[in-house]
C-alpha cells in the first residue's frame, strides 16, 4: 500500500504528465520556459518528489489551469493505466511496466495501440500498408512476430486505447545478473 506522500507524488506526477501531453510539452520545454533544473522536472514527472506550492502555482499558470488540477486526483475516465502483460514492445515496455492509455476504439495509422487479440492484451504499433489493404502490427521485440491484419479482418481485434506514455521500471533492473 502506498503511503500518503507516495500517493500525493503519484497524483501530481500523473497530472503533470497529463497537462504536458495535453499542451504538447516535453520536460525540456518546462526547463527552458520556467528556468527550472532538468533534474527537478524529471523528479516531479517520475513521482519521486513533490514541488513546493509556489512551483505548483508556477506550473498551473504555465498551463493556464487552477493549481488544484495538478494536486487533486483526476476523475476523468479518458485515461487508464495498463500493466504490460507481455514484452512485445521491449525495451519500451517490459512485462509489469505501466502504460498510460487514452481510451479509444479506432485505429490510427502509426499509432501505438493497446489491443485485445485472441483473448490476450498486447501493445503494437499499427502501420497501414501502401496499398491500404492491411495493417502491420509491429512489435519492437524481435522475438515476437509482426502481425499482418487485413482491413476486412479488423473485427478479430478489440482496440482498447492509444498508448500515450510508458513508465519503464524494467530499464533499471539488472539483466543476466549484471549490476
Amino acid at each position: 500500500m502506498l503511503s500518503k506522500d507516495d500517493t500525493y507524488r503519484k497524483i501530481f506526477a500523473n497530472n503533470l504528465n497529463y497537462y504536458m501531453q495535453l499542451n504538447n510539452k516535453i520536460q525540456d520545454d518546462l526547463v527552458r520556459d520556467l528556468s527550472l533544473k532538468s533534474s527537478t522536472i524529471s523528479s516531479w514527472c517520475n513521482g519521486q518528489k513533490l514541488p513546493r506550492m509556489d512551483k505548483i502555482v508556477l506550473l498551473a499558470n504555465y498551463f493556464g489551469i487552477h493549481f488544484s488540477k495538478l494536486i487533486e486526483e483526476r476523475t476523468d475516465d479518458k485515461y487508464f493505466e495498463f500493466v504490460s502483460e507481455d514484452d512485445a514492445m521491449y525495451p519500451l515496455l517490459d512485462i509489469g511496466d505501466i502504460a498510460l492509455v487514452y481510451k479509444q476504439d479506432f485505429i490510427e495509422d502509426e499509432a501505438t495501440l493497446l489491443i485485445n487479440i485472441e483473448n490476450k492484451n498486447t501493445i503494437r504499433k499499427f502501420i497501414l500498408s501502401d496499398d491500404k489493404t492491411y495493417y502491420k502490427l509491429l512489435a519492437l521485440n524481435p522475438m515476437y512476430k509482426n502481425i499482418d491484419l487485413k482491413i476486412t479482418d479488423i473485427s478479430r481485434i478489440k482496440i482498447l486505447g492509444r498508448v500515450v506514455e510508458s513508465k519503464n521500471k524494467s530499464a533499471f533492473k539488472s539483466k543476466g545478473g549484471l549490476n
